[in-house]
């Protein structure tokens, strides 16, 4: 945050040097420019903090439902257990990051067992990564974890975009595996203790497994 107001700042005073010395030649011309620079990066600055951070907050808050973590973080991770074949997981992360807003290109990385995806400019961000790393934890059991961050290193706020998309990805992988076959992983314990998923969306299938007649029946 004080990085970019004084961005905005020393933009704007160098902005306004550069206006003085060649349209007036005034010798004051540096004194003008750091004092226009830090009154309007200030004014940014309270700005963004009377205004952007709270509205960034809200909607953390918002779309959280009741679970408030990860509230301050630009880069969203959840972790999952789900059961079936590699190719019924790596199908349902596949379909689950298209459905993720503003998605526009999905790659699959089948010998590492990743699957990434893209996704494009919105008013909330200038776009994010995803990448979904797979695990085997044993026969028809996965570890399946999924990381969404801002492609800009800029990004101070992104309006919780980073967290829909990890949530997104959770409630319709759980869809498109069957819910009974995804567990949620509790990352902030370090315990792996096991959470509830969201209902929302998960009850009704969105597409169609290729190996639905044939998926394990492990238990949790």
């Amino acid at each position: 945050m004080l990085v970019t107001s004084l961005g905005v700042g020393g933009g704007i005073g160098l902005l306004v040097l550069i206006v003085v010395l060649t349209t007036k030649n005034e010798p004051n011309a540096f004194k003008y420019g750091i004092t226009v620079g830090l009154l309007l990066g200030g004014m940014f600055a309270l700005f963004m903090v009377a205004v952007l951070l709270p509205l960034d907050l809200s909607a953390h808050i918002f779309l959280s439902k009741g679970r408030y973590r990860q509230l301050w973080e630009l880069e969203q991770v959840r972790e999952l257990r789900a059961f079936g074949t590699a190719k019924q997981i790596l199908h349902a992360c596949r379909q689950a990051l298209l459905v993720v807003p503003y998605v526009n290109a999905v790659s699959d990385d089948v010998e590492n067992m990743v699957t990434r995806a893209m996704a494009g400019v919105s008013w909330r961000s200038p776009g994010e990564d995803l990448e979904v790393e797979i695990t085997p934890s044993s026969p028809n059991e996965w570890h399946v974890k999924v990381v969404s961050r801002p492609r800009s290193k800029s990004v101070v706020f992104d309006y919780a975009k980073n967290f829909e998309n990890v949530e997104t990805f959770v409630t319709q992988f759980s869809s498109f595996l069957g819910a009974d076959q995804v567990k949620l992983l509790d990352r902030s314990s370090g315990s792996g203790d096991v959470l509830a998923l969201s209902e929302e969306g998960s009850g009704k299938q969105s597409g169609t497994d290729p190996d639905q007649s044939s998926k394990s029946e492990g238990g949790v």
